[in-house]
């Protein structure tokens, strides 16, 4: 993997685990990993990969992947959804109709523990990547559907 390919990844992981506020504070958290890079090249790299400040829930701005990179919430509250587990194969359940939608978002998403899905009406075959948890995995997929499980 090329080290802008591997510093994308790094930025990409550290914006989506942790609440960031500022490029100093992402430029510091780099050089920690032992990635090294200039204030401008970070700006550029935040540009490229499409990432804004958006408000979380104490109002405070963080730094946050863009819809194109990150799909809003795909499930309403009042939906009932299940996900269940056997060995690396995760089986989501919801209601006819949208299992297609859900393995689309999941698939066009980067989730560090998914390899990839297959979808029927109403459920959705989730392949799990080695030495992932199913916490793990049912945490990144609140992302896109935070009533999962609940």
């Amino acid at each position: 993997m090329s080290n802008k390919k591997y510093r994308f990844q790094i930025i990409r992981d550290l914006i989506t685990d942790q609440e960031i506020s500022n490029q100093d504070e992402l430029l510091k958290k780099l050089i920690d990993l032992e990635i090294s890079v200039t204030q401008a090249t970070l700006s550029r790299d935040l540009r490229e990969l499409k990432v804004s400040k958006v408000p979380n829930s104490s109002g405070q701005y963080i730094y946050r992947l863009t819809e194109s990179n990150v799909p809003s919430t795909i499930v309403t509250h009042n939906e009932k959804v299940s996900l269940v587990f056997s060995q690396n194969i995760g089986v989501i359940k919801t209601k006819p109709g949208y299992a297609n939608r859900i393995a689309f978002e999941i698939d066009n998403t980067y989730f560090k523990t998914i390899l990839g899905t297959i979808a029927g009406d109403d459920t959705v075959l989730i392949i799990m990547k080695e030495n992932c948890t199913r916490e793990e995995v049912t945490e990144e997929l609140r992302r896109i559907i935070p009533n999962i499980n609940k």
